[in-house]
């Protein structure tokens, strides 16, 4: 009867969160805009751009979200091929852009598509840069650093950077928090001034970079740094020497296992995970690290007026395993939690 209320599968579809046939509702879709397309530029590249078969009230979302195109997901093929792929996305998209991940050694990638995609609209107010191009040529050096008043993360590879002057182009990376360089060959100055223009840099990464025997660090917000050097000579200035100025916030300090530097820790009062250090000897040279008072020439104390309490966690990277150098690390370092022992030969 009437007077007895509405049917049973009316009552249903009038619960909120249940559709007429007994699904669930689509409570993703009521979501705004905004959270929507944030939710797309977290997907993959391929991913994100399928989410337009989903309903129609996604089918214009992908090309207005946050862009996150990653070279490393595009179907293989030819170069060419590859690069109208690349065209496609950026000519539809009407960004901005989140994050490009591009590396011309393996995708291949037409130059031509290279430097346009730099140019794209679609990567306004990009976030994150991972780009790699070993034959990166100057017009695309200085579209790169069109970003920088917008880049959170940036990993720049394989680029010649020696006759840029960072210096006298003031540049500034107010939002960047990660920097990575790898294989990049850069002057000592410009590498000082590309990581002073970074005020709020937390994580610095130096791989495999050349043109410089120093870094000096004097940063009020690193909390990580991390260093390979080649290892192997090569015609070019190399990282010899690392001097932590200033760093009230530093937590970590990594390098690659066997590294040749010397490290001076002048002012890093958190400092909590050192490693590895090595007693690896090239030329007859030695690791040193000196922090404070405290000097390793390699694995061996060298002088020790006072000990490092702020070290938690230590890896050093033994040539042969002596349980007497790993006591005298000990001593030195009394606060220690965690000791990761990397050694090549054991007897």
């Amino acid at each position: 009867m009437d007077a007895a209320g509405p049917s049973p599968k009316r009552r249903r579809s009038a619960s909120p969160g249940v559709e007429e046939d007994g699904g669930c509702a689509d409570y993703i879709s009521a979501l705004p805009d905004a959270v929507l397309g944030d939710i797309i530029s977290l997907l993959p590249t391929k991913e994100g751009a399928r989410t337009r078969i989903l309903a129609s009230r996604w089918r214009d979302l992908w090309l207005s979200a946050p862009l996150n195109l990653d070279c490393r997901e595009l179907t293989a093929g030819r170069n060419e091929v590859r690069s109208d792929v690349v065209s496609r996305i950026l000519s539809s998209h009407r960004g901005p852009g989140r994050r490009l991940y591009i590396n011309t050694c393996i995708h291949w990638i037409l130059a031509d598509t290279v430097e346009a995609c730099l140019r794209s609209a679609a990567l306004d107010n990009l976030e994150e840069l991972d780009f790699i191009n070993h034959l990166l040529e100057k017009p695309q050096r200085a579209l790169i650093l069109r970003f920088s008043p917008t880049l959170r993360v940036a990993n720049i590879g394989g680029c010649n950077l020696s006759d840029v002057n960072f210096h006298e182009l003031h540049l500034h990376f107010p939002l960047l928090k990660q920097l990575g360089l790898v294989n990049v060959m850069i002057s000592e100055s410009s590498l000082h001034s590309l990581i002073a223009g970074c005020p709020a840099l937390e994580c610095l990464l130096i791989d495999m970079c050349s043109g410089f025997r120093r870094i000096r660090i004097n940063s009020p917000t690193m909390r990580c740094m991390a260093v390979r050097e080649y290892g192997i000579p090569i015609e070019s200035l190399l990282l010899e020497q690392i001097v932590i100025e200033k760093a009230p916030c530093l937590v970590r300090m990594l390098f690659e296992r066997g590294s040749i530097l010397q490290v001076t820790v002048l002012a890093a009062p958190k400092l909590e995970t050192l490693g590895f250090i090595s007693d690896k000897c090239r030329s007859g040279e030695l690791s040193r690290l000196m922090i404070g008072s405290t000097v390793l020439q390699g694995l061996c104390v060298d002088n020790l007026i006072t000990v490092v309490q702020t070290v938690k966690i230590l890896a050093p990277d033994m040539h042969n395993l002596s349980l007497d150098t790993v006591i005298e690390l000990m001593r030195c370092f009394p606060c220690l939690e965690k000791l990761y022992i990397q050694v090549m030969f054991l007897h």
